[in-house]
Parts: structure tokens; sequence; C-alpha cells
């Protein structure tokens, strides 16, 4: 049996729980992951907490968005992957598990150099960073300033400044 961070209700950390539930399986276009790290973002908290409107809660809710891990298990139809690889994930629900069936359009093969941790912090910063100089239009010339350069979303954004990402 795989294992999983769930909620059954909307609350504090506390409301967290380890289950154990059915080993996944890959779907056509899917690939099992064994996930070695999760990324932890805001969302999460939100609507765990409430904070963020989600429907009502009719069975444990898995947690998390990013991760990344090693790919155990092809499904039908696959061949981008191969057993063995390293990938980040992005935009899968419930990442903070010990595997997932992931679809392959959510996963990217994660350098050698690149951790499973870092692999991990990857999409939702990145992808806020992506949409906010978009949204921005920020164009070659323009002065950007990045409050909280520091942070996953401020690095991603100076680094995609500096790359010469435009809308």
């Amino acid at each position: 049996m795989a294992r999983a961070i769930v909620y059954t209700e909307i609350g504090s950390p506390a409301v967290l729980h380890l289950m154990e539930i059915p080993d996944p399986v890959a779907a056509r276009g899917e690939v099992v992951v064994r996930i070695e790290a999760a990324g932890v973002n805001p969302i999460d908290a939100k609507l765990r907490s409430g904070k963020r409107p989600s429907p009502p809660i009719t069975e444990p809710r898995p947690v998390g968005f990013d991760g990344a891990g090693v790919v155990e298990v092809l499904g039908e139809g696959v061949d981008r992957f191969a057993v063995g690889d390293r990938v980040a994930i992005r935009d899968a629900h419930g990442t903070y598990a010990s595997a997932l069936a992931i679809a392959t359009e959510n996963l990217e093969k994660l350098p050698d150099a690149v951790t499973m941790a870092e692999g991990a912090a990857i999409g939702i910063p990145s992808g806020t960073a992506y949409q906010a100089l978009r949204s921005l239009g920020v164009t070659e010339g323009d002065v950007l300033l990045v409050h909280a350069g520091s942070g996953a979303v401020g690095q991603a954004a100076v680094q995609f400044a500096v790359a010469g990402v435009r809308p």
C-alpha cells in the first residue's frame, strides 16, 4: 500500500493525517512516480484552512501540487519517459504521498544536477513568476523591481527577466 497525507475536515495543520491508500495504477498516458520530495505551497494551507473556497469534503482530500521522484511504472502509450527517469511534477494533486499516478503532461525530466528537493520546488513558484511577468508585459529595457527576490517566486522572476522571457 502507498501512503499519503490527507485531511477530512477544514482546519489547522492538526487535521492532516497519514493514511494508507491503494497503490496507484498508471492509466493510459500516465506513469507511477515514487515521490521523493514534495513542494510546499501556500495553496495547500489555503485550501486546508478554508481560506480558499473548495467543494465539500466527501472523502479524504490529498495535499500537494508539486513534487519530484522516480518513474516506477509506465502506462499504456507512454514513450517520452522510461522506468528510472528522475522527474519534476507540477499541477498533480496529491504529491504528499509515497507514490502517485500522474499524467505525462504534468512531468518534466529532472537533470542530474538538480536535486529532488529543488525539482519539487519548481512548479507553482515558477509558474507564478512567469505569469506575473507576462501579465505585467515586461519587455526589454524595462526596470523590474522584484520585492522578496530571495524567495522561490522572486528567484524565478529574476531568472526569467534576466533570461529575456517575454510576453
